[in-house]
């Protein structure tokens, strides 16, 4: 199914597929869950005209799982959250679904959980999505927004799965997600138009969904 040449093909293909969920969905896919059966049947949304298998990935060295959609030709690695080697892992994936015969993974690309692991540990959720990532525009956001959320929701309620948040799809679509200090008011407005014209969310209800969350991230609300 999958027909990427090198990991920029690749990261575009990820990134058109979780473009086209989030256009269908009219909000942002799951990312992370408790039950790695629920990434192919959930948002049912979703799954009732788009169907997806998931199998276990053959010969990885942690708990990873490859949830694929012949009708959207998405392919997605899961891992579970304490897979300390979803690198590796993914190397593995990269290697059997694209065939790309890579004897490791570029110092420029990082493999990155779309689900805080953190968090995700914190909730006791099993598998989190991941996605390859350009190394130097993943790490130019920083880690306040997570690092706070996570402080901040310790005392929550645990669920069984997360949808992709506002802030958190700004970042994996490559804009700068708002400082502590820096609220970005520019990189929010050039989002705001990408989300609308791409993925079919209104600027307003990005606008707003960032405000809550900036919120969020910087009171002890769940205390």
């Amino acid at each position: 199914m999958p027909t990427a040449t090198d990991l920029a093909a690749v990261i575009q293909q990820e990134q058109d597929a979780m473009a086209m969920e989030t256009r269908i969905l009219k909000f942002f896919p799951l990312v992370a869950v408790n039950q790695i059966e629920d990434a192919a049947k959930l948002p049912s949304q979703l799954r009732y005209s788009h169907p997806a298998t998931v199998r276990q990935l053959d010969e990885a060295s942690g708990t990873a799982y490859v949830v694929a959609c012949e009708s959207l030709q998405s392919t997605v690695f899961w891992a579970a959250t304490d897979n300390d080697t979803y690198r590796r892992d993914y190397l593995l994936y990269l290697n059997q679904t694209y065939q790309l015969d890579l004897e490791h993974i570029p110092r420029a690309y990082d493999v990155d959980h779309l689900y805080n692991r953190s968090r995700a540990q914190m909730y006791g959720l099993r598998f989190i999505r991941m996605a390859l990532v350009g190394r130097s525009a993943n790490r130019s956001h920083g880690g306040a927004y997570e690092k706070d959320l996570t402080v901040n929701e310790a005392s929550r309620v645990r669920k069984d799965m997360k949808l992709m948040d506002a802030i958190s799809a700004m970042k994996y679509h490559g804009f700068l997600s708002p400082l502590r200090d820096d609220p970005r008011d520019s990189e929010i407005a050039a989002y705001a138009a990408f989300a609308a014209s791409r993925l079919g969310i209104s600027a307003a209800e990005i606008r707003t969904d960032i405000e809550y969350l900036r919120e969020k991230a910087s009171t002890p609300w769940a205390r």
